[in-house]
């Protein structure tokens, strides 16, 4: 149970919170803060491995941690079970399950025919595997990085690599890919964005067989470059930006299984050309399911604003009306909400029911143009009871337009996140949006 639930945070790879628990020494040792007392023997209260596993799983001192609901594994109350009895009965290694009390065995030979299974949190699976690479070779690294090229590991303890190129502008040419071809079985990401690399490079490009990411934007490849590109296996992130990339390529895009994201923005690669590239990646019976769906709600969307939109308009009408007349026989306002001088009796304005007295002509024209502007300089303003009314049956109204789109809104995030995720994300800039 500890080596399924938490050894992965308190093991010989790590001790957060300085507890390690991979061996028996470690575990009664305990960590910061608690020491010792994360296991008190024939103490079952007062020990804190106890206490910490039964806070809500929303306490931020819960073990395990809550991460979020997929990931969380935490101890069954079967599990709880024979640790309390291994506790109460003293916390012995050599204890063996006959010596727990009745609870504990019955819990005991439960998990023994249910052992428990390790889970990764949400972080650890966010965490890439880095791929096992041989050492480069240092006399080409530092050539090139006193030629001007950045050349780094792409994370600690990995000599897998990040080559940049872009700071070179075009002074990096064709013939400079070729000496980045030492480091073929080492570039994992390479960044040859505005340089001055044409087709002739994409040769020497496709023995970069490990490459994951690739920017190439600003360049002048074309789709004689992709027939090469194609054949990076390993390719997720492809950005071809601002180049001379047509739909002539996107046969060649088929071929990269692993394709997650790709630019094509301010290429000659059409809206129709994106989706063929889309559907390539799917299963297309699922994916023209999806679609429908989408293409379903998006109407449902429409005429669900279209049936509160006429009622609205209605109620909106009604309530201009109700703000132009009033039963005031006097204005409400001693003062000017303009000027803040004496008002004029014979000047006044009719605003949500109530008669609003000003000082003269050039301080009415200004106050009708936008009364709502001046409502807190009339002293004590209340509208009419029958504007209010209207005013709140319009809000709710609205309330209930807003919230009948937001169900069918969620489900529409919902839907095109899902969609989105069975294709590589295709960027074709922001003029042709390629989001479904």
């Amino acid at each position: 149970m500890l080596e399924a639930k938490c050894i992965s945070c308190h093991g010989a790879e790590k001790d957060k919170g300085k507890l390690r628990m991979h061996t028996k020494e470690a575990l009664v040792k305990g960590g910061r803060g608690a020491g010792d007392a994360i296991i008190v023997k024939g103490e079952v209260e007062e020990s804190e491995l106890i206490y910490r596993i039964t806070l809500p799983k929303d306490d931020e001192e819960s073990m395990p941690p809550m991460e979020d609901e997929s990931h969380y594994n935490p101890v069954t109350d079967k599990e709880l079970s024979v640790l309390k009895s291994w506790i109460k009965l003293g916390a012995s290694f050599d204890l063996l399950i006959n010596d727990l009390d009745q609870a504990g065995k019955k819990a005991a030979e439960y998990v023994i025919k249910n052992l428990p299974e390790k889970k990764l949190s949400a972080t650890a699976l966010l965490i890439p595997k880095l791929p096992e690479v041989p050492v480069a070779n240092p006399k080409i690294l530092k050539d090139l990085q006193d030629s001007g090229i950045l050349v780094m590991p792409i994370a600690q303890n990995t000599n897998a690599l990040y080559v940049n190129a872009s700071y070179k502008g075009k002074e990096f040419n064709d013939e400079s890919v070729k000496m980045l071809e030492a480091l073929a079985p080492q570039i994992v990401w390479l960044n040859i964005a505005r340089t001055g690399v044409t087709d002739a490079s994409s040769e020497t490009l496709s023995k970069f067989t490990l490459l994951e990411r690739l920017h190439a934007e600003k360049t002048d490849l074309t789709d004689v470059a992709t027939q090469n590109i194609s054949k990076l296996s390993n390719l997720k992130y492809l950005n071809l930006y601002g180049t001379s990339i047509s739909d002539a390529s996107i046969a060649d895009f088929r071929k990269l299984r692993k394709l997650e994201k790709i630019f094509l923005w301010q290429t000659k690669v059409s809206p129709s050309g994106a989706e063929s590239l889309r559907k390539n990646f799917v299963d297309q019976k699922a994916y023209d399911d999806l679609i429908k769906i989408k293409t379903l709600l998006i109407s449902k969307t429409e005429k669900i604003a279209k049936s509160f939109d006429s009622e609205i308009e209605v109620m909106e009408k009604i309530k201009s009306n109700l703000s132009k007349n009033t039963d005031d026989k006097l204005p409400i306002n001693d003062r000017c909400p303009i000027s803040n001088k004496p008002i004029d009796d014979s000047k006044f304005s009719n605003f949500e029911g109530r008669m609003v007295g000003l000082c003269c002509n050039n301080c009415k024209t200004k106050f009708e143009k936008d009364p709502s502007s001046y409502r807190s300089k009339i002293a004590n303003f209340v509208p009419s009871k029958a504007f209010g009314e209207q005013n709140e049956a319009l809000k709710e109204m609205v309330d209930k337009k807003d919230k009948a789109l937001e169900e069918v809104g969620a489900e529409l995030r919902t839907l095109t996140t899902k969609i989105n995720s069975m294709s590589p994300e295709i960027n074709l800039g922001w003029t042709v949006a390629q989001s479904k």
